[in-house]
C-alpha cells in the first residue's frame, strides 16, 4: 500500500509530505485547489510521462518520492527480486524532472528506467480516472476488464504468442510457395557447384603444397645441374675442400715460426668442415630430387582443375574450400525452405497450439462473464437503476485472432422489458457514469494490487446514489482485504465514508501554492459541511455533516 508521498517543486506544490494509512482515504477540496495535481505527482513516481511544465515556476527541478509498504504484496517483492534487489518490506520510487523536461528515475535509490517504474507501479497501484466511463465504451477496455476479472491475463498472453507463431508459420509457407521458382533456380545452380566441389574436394593446404611441388618438378633438371656442379666444385680432386686442406697444412708449418697464424689456420679448418657438410647436403639433395615427368603432369593437371573451378566461381583457388562449405550450408537452408510438407506441418502445429490456447482463454472468459454480469447487475439498484441489467456478451469469431476466439461487448438494458444493446447506444450519460462505477467496483474487488485510486468517478451522481457510491468504495477498502482506496471526490456523501480524510487547499496570497492537510474529527465535520452547503456553513449543515459521518460507520 501507499505509505508516504513527498512532493517538491511540482506545478503549484512547493513542499508537501503526506502519510497514508490503510482503508478508504478521501481527498477533497474546492475546485481548482489542486487535487488532481497530487495524483499527477503520484503518477510521475509510477512512470507517467513528464515534461517541463511539471516544474514549479522559478525552480530548477521537481522531485517526487512515493514509498510503498510491501508486506502483503508478494508480486512486487518478486519483481524486485528479479532485479537483484534485496528483499524488503517497502520500496521507494523517485522521479526527478528538470526545467528542460528531462527526468531521472530511481528505485530504492538506484538509477532505473521509466519503464521499470511503470512495471513495478502496475503491481503497486491501480488508477481509475474521472472519465473512465468513456474508455469503457471501447472494445479493448471491455476485453481487458473481463480478462482481469477472470484472472486470465496469462491465458490472454498465451493466445497472443500462439497467434504470432501461427502467423509466422503461415508466412514462411506462403513465401516458400511464392518463391518456389526463384529458389528452385538458385538450388539448381548451387547443386551444380556443390557437386563439382564435392568431386574435387579442394583444400587450402593442398593448393599451397601443389604450388610448391609444381615449381620444384618443373625446374628439376636445372636444379639437378646446379646442385651437382656445386658438389663437384667442393668435393672432387683439386676441389675447394682439397685446396683448403693443403692450405691448412702449409699454415700449420708456418705457425711453428709465428704463433699469430693460429687464428687464421683455425678459421680455414672450420670453413673446410662446413664445406664437407655442404657437399654431403648437396649429395643427399641430388639423390632425392624427383625427375618423374608423370608426377609433374599429375600436379599440373590438378592445379589446372582447381584453377578452372576457382575462375568459374570467381574466387581464389586457396578460397575454394571455404566457398564449398558456404555453398553446402546455403543449399541445406534452401532445401529446408522448400520443404513444403514440413512447412505445412509447422502451420498445423502452430494452429493447433493457438486453438488450445484460445479454448483455455474462452473457458475462463465464459465463466467470468456470468459472475461479472451477476455482480454488476446486483449492484445497480444501489445506484438508482433497480430495473437495469448488465451483460458482458461473447460472440464467436470466424477465426481466432490475437485477442482470442471471441469478441467481447458490454451491453446494458434499463428495464427488463427491453433487449440488451451496446453501452454507447442505450446508456445515458448519467447511467453510463453509474454503470461504469459499478463495473469498476466489481473489477476493483478482483484487483490484485493493494492500492486503488478513484479520481472523481462519482461525477454525475448525488443524494442517495452518492451515499451508495461511498458505501461501495468503503467495502472495497474493507480491512479484511488489507486494501487501500484513495478517492478524490466532490461528494460529501462519499467523503463521509472515508476512514481518513485529507483536504486540498490553494493559497494565492503570494504565488499560487497547493497544500494538503489531514483532518481531525472536528475539521472533518467542517469540511463535509462545506461540501454540503458550499460557502454557507451553518449549524444545520454541520448537523447534517455529523449525521452523514455517523451513518457511514466511520
Amino acid at each position: 500500500m501507499l505509505r508516504q508521498l513527498s512532493i517538491r517543486n511540482f506545478v503549484l506544490i512547493d513542499r508537501l509530505d503526506i502519510e497514508f494509512e490503510r482503508g478508504m482515504i478521501a481527498l477533497t477540496g474546492e475546485t481548482g485547489a489542486g487535487k488532481s495535481i497530487v495524483l499527477d505527482a503520484l503518477g510521475l513516481a509510477l512512470g507517467a510521462r513528464a515534461d517541463s511544465a511539471s516544474v514549479r515556476v522559478g525552480e530548477k527541478q521537481a522531485d517526487i518520492t512515493a514509498e510503498f509498504d510491501l508486506q502483503n504484496n508478494a508480486a512486487a517483492r518478486a519483481w524486485l527480486a528479479s532485479q537483484d534487489e534485496p528483499d524488503a518490506e517497502n520500496v521507494v520510487l523517485r522521479r526527478v524532472i528538470d526545467a528542460a523536461g528531462k527526468s531521472r528515475a530511481l528505485i530504492n535509490g538506484r538509477p532505473a528506467s521509466v519503464a521499470e517504474l511503470r512495471d513495478i507501479g502496475g503491481l503497486l497501484l491501480e488508477l481509475h480516472a474521472q472519465h473512465e466511463h468513456q474508455a469503457l465504451m471501447r472494445a479493448n477496455t471491455q476485453r481487458e476488464l473481463l480478462d482481469r476479472f477472470a484472472n486470465a491475463q496469462n491465458e490472454a498472453a498465451a493466445v497472443r504468442e500462439a497467434h504470432k507463431r501461427s502467423l509466422l508459420a503461415q508466412r514462411a509457407l506462403t513465401e516458400a510457395k511464392n518463391a518456389s521458382e526463384v529458389i528452385a533456380r538458385e538450388r539448381a545452380v548451387l547443386e551444380t557447384e556443390v557437386s563439382e566441389l564435392r568431386e574435387a574436394k579442394p583444400s587450402a593446404e593442398e593448393w599451397s603444397a601443389l604450388s610448391i611441388e609444381q615449381s620444384r618438378l618443373s625446374h628439376a633438371k636445372e636444379l639437378l645441374q646446379t646442385a651437382e656442379a656445386a658438389r663437384t666444385a667442393i668435393a672432387d680432386d683439386d676441389g675447394l675442400a682439397e685446396q683448403l686442406a693443403q692450405l691448412t697444412g702449409t699454415l700449420v708449418q708456418s705457425e711453428r715460426l709465428d704463433a699469430n697464424l693460429s687464428e687464421a689456420r683455425q678459421l680455414i679448418e672450420s670453413a673446410n668442415v662446413q664445406l664437407d657438410e655442404a657437399a654431403q647436403s648437396l649429395r643427399a639433395y641430388v639423390s632425392k630430387l624427383n625427375l618423374d615427368p608423370e608426377r609433374l603432369q599429375e600436379t599440373e593437371s590438378r592445379i589446372s582443375l582447381l584453377f578452372a573451378i576457382a575462375r568459374k566461381l570467381r574466387v581464389r583457388p586457396e578460397a575454394l574450400e571455404a566457398h564449398w562449405k558456404s555453398a553446402e550450408e546455403k543449399l541445406t537452408q534452401l532445401k529446408a525452405s522448400q520443404d513444403i510438407a514440413a512447412l505445412e506441418k509447422a502451420v498445423e502445429v502452430a494452429d493447433r497450439e493457438l486453438e488450445v490456447a484460445a479454448k483455455s482463454l474462452t473457458k475462463k472468459r465464459v465463466a467470468a462473464a456470468k459472475k461479472l454480469n451477476a455482480a454488476v447487475t446486483a449492484g445497480l439498484p444501489d445506484l438508482a437503476m433497480a430495473n437495469a441489467a448488465f451483460a458482458a456478451q461473447l460472440s464467436t469469431l470466424s477465426s481466432i485472432e490475437a485477442t482470442g476466439a471471441e469478441s467481447i461487448e458490454f451491453a446494458f438494458r434499463s428495464h427488463a422489458s427491453l433487449p440488451f444493446a451496446p453501452l454507447a447506444k442505450v446508456a445515458s450519460g448519467g447511467e453510463l457514469a453509474r454503470l461504469s462505477l459499478a463495473i469498476l467496483v466489481v473489477c476493483g474487488d478482483a484487483a490484485s494490487v493493494p492500492t486503488l485510486v478513484f479520481d472523481e468517478v462519482d461525477v454525475g451522481v448525488g443524494g442517495k446514489v452518492a451515499a451508495q457510491v461511498g458505501r461501495k468504495l468503503q467495502t472495497l477498502a474493507d480491512e479484511m482485504l488489507g486494501r487501500q482506496v484513495l478517492c478524490v471526490t466532490h461528494m460529501p456523501q462519499v467523503a463521509a465514508h472515508a476512514d481518513h480524510h485529507f483536504t486540498v487547499s490553494r493559497d494565492n496570497s503570494t504565488s499560487p501554492t497547493t497544500s494538503v492537510n489531514a483532518l481531525d474529527k472536528k475539521a472533518r465535520v467542517a469540511e463535509v459541511a462545506r461540501m454540503l452547503g458550499g460557502h454557507e456553513v451553518g449549524s444545520a449543515t454541520e448537523k447534517l455533516a455529523k449525521e452523514l459521518i455517523a451513518s457511514s460507520g466511520r
